[in-house]
């Protein structure tokens, strides 16, 4: 895949993490909004880590390291 595409992924999954995280000391704990940013903060994680996980199955692995002779 492509690393700019990742991350662009993984910068926009910064910002709402960061974004929910800001906001979130601020919400009353019993209205809807905390509710909803809670779950902005979970989908976050969940993007960062498929983002991840993408990045990880799509990189070509390495050959086998031969022993110098």
């Amino acid at each position: 895949m492509d690393p700019a595409l990742l991350r662009g992924n993984v910068a926009l999954a910064l910002f709402i993490l960061l974004a929910a995280l800001m906001i979130l000391p601020f919400q009353d704990r019993a209205s809807g909004s905390f509710v909803v940013t809670v779950l902005a903060v979970i989908v976050a994680l969940l993007f960062i880590a498929a983002t991840w996980l993408v990045a990880r199955w799509s990189t070509p692995r390495l050959p086998p390291k031969e022993d110098d002779k």
